[in-house]
C-alpha cells in the first residue's frame, strides 16, 4: 500500500484538484491518504524561497513527525510548494507532484502539472506535464446535499449559467452582463435557466441579474446554498462567462453542450484557452440560441493519473 500526503492551502478548489487525481490513482494502486491543510499566516505573504528557508531552519528545532513520511506527495497552490519540498528533503525517496507553478526550485519537483494556458514558460522543462483546464472527477452527490434543491428538482431541461467576476485576470463590464441577460431572456420556454454566482461575482452583477432575469429563472449565491455541483450533474446545457477556466473545465468534463459568454477584459492566455476548446468543438460562443452538439469530453484527471502511475 502506498501512502500519499495531500498538501493544499485553504482553498477548496486546491483540494478538489488533488482529490480528482487521487480518484483515478486509487483505481490502479492501493493508497492510504492524509491531508495537510496549510493555514494562512503572515509568513505566507513572503516569496516561496523565503518560506522554504524559514521552514528549513524551523525543522532543526522541531521533532520529526513520522506520520508525514509518505511515498508521494500531491500538492496544489503556491503556499503548499515549500512544505512539499521540505518533506521531500528529509525523505529523498518521496516523490512530489505539484499542481500549478511552485514559483521556486522547479527542478526539485518530480513532476509539475501545468495547465495549457500557463504552459508556454515551462515547455523546455523535462519534469513538467501539460493539462487542459483543471482536474475534475464526477462523483455521486450525497442525498443531504441534493435535497437542498427541491425547487428545481423536477425541471427537465436546466441551463446552468455560471457567472464569474472581477479578479487579477479579468473584469466583467455592466454592459456585458446586461447583454448576457438580454440574450438569455430570449431562450424559449422549453428551458429553465439557473444562475450560479461565484466568489468573484460583484454585488452589482448579482443585482442586475436578479432584477432583469425572467420570473421563472432562478438565482443562487454560493453564500446561501451552493448548487454548483448539483447543476454540473443535472443541467442539459451550460453558459459560462469567459473569465473562468475552472468553471468552463468542469462543464466540459460532462460532455454536455457548453456555451461561453464573451468577456473582453481578460488575459490573453484565458482567451487562448477558450479558443483552443472552440477549435476542438468542445465549446461555442453564446449568441442567444440553444443547440446541442457532441464532443469527446475532457478527462485530464485520468490521463495525468495514468502517467503518474508509471512514476509511482
Amino acid at each position: 500500500m502506498k501512502k500519499v500526503l495531500i498538501i493544499t492551502d485553504e482553498k477548496k478548489s486546491s483540494y478538489n484538484q488533488c482529490d480528482a487525481l487521487l480518484y483515478y490513482l486509487k483505481k490502479k494502486v492501493k493508497i492510504k491518504t492524509e491531508h495537510l491543510k496549510i493555514e494562512r499566516e503572515l509568513t505566507h505573504t513572503l516569496p516561496n524561497f523565503v518560506i522554504y528557508t524559514y521552514l528549513y531552519i524551523k525543522s532543526f528545532f522541531k521533532k520529526k513527525n513520522k506520520n508525514q513520511i509518505a511515498d508521494f506527495i500531491i500538492s496544489c497552490g503556491r503556499i503548499s510548494a515549500p512544505y512539499s519540498l521540505i518533506l521531500k528533503k528529509f525523505n529523498k525517496e518521496c516523490k512530489v507532484f505539484h499542481i500549478l507553478d511552485p514559483y521556486f526550485l522547479r527542478n526539485r519537483f518530480d513532476k509539475i502539472l501545468i495547465p495549457s494556458h500557463d504552459f508556454q514558460k515551462f515547455y523546455k522543462r523535462n519534469n513538467v506535464l501539460e493539462f487542459v483546464g483543471t482536474f475534475v472527477v464526477k462523483r455521486k452527490l450525497p442525498n443531504n446535499y441534493v435535497k437542498n434543491f427541491k425547487e428545481i428538482e423536477s425541471i427537465k431541461n436546466i441551463i446552468a449559467c455560471f457567472v464569474g467576476g472581477d479578479g487579477k485576470s479579468s473584469k466583467i463590464l455592466i454592459s456585458e452582463i446586461n447583454d448576457l441577460v438580454d440574450k438569455i431572456n430570449l431562450i424559449g420556454d422549453g428551458y429553465r435557466v439557473v444562475y450560479c454566482f461565484s466568489r468573484r461575482t460583484s454585488k452589482i452583477t448579482k443585482k442586475i441579474i436578479c432584477k432583469r432575469k425572467k420570473d421563472d429563472h432562478y438565482c443562487y449565491d454560493y453564500k446561501d446554498k451552493n448548487p454548483y455541483w448539483y447543476l454540473i450533474n443535472k443541467s442539459s446545457h451550460f453558459i459560462v462567462t469567459e473569465d473562468s477556466v475552472s468553471m468552463i473545465s468542469d462543464a466540459a468534463f460532462t460532455g454536455k453542450p457548453v456555451y461561453v459568454a464573451r468577456i473582453n477584459n481578460i488575459k490573453d492566455k484565458i482567451k487562448d484557452f477558450v479558443k483552443n476548446l472552440e477549435e476542438k468543438g468542445v465549446v461555442k460562443f453564446f449568441d442567444g440560441e440553444i443547440r446541442s452538439w457532441k464532443y469527446k469530453k475532457i478527462n485530464e484527471s485520468k490521463r495525468i493519473a495514468d502517467h503518474l502511475i508509471k512514476i509511482i
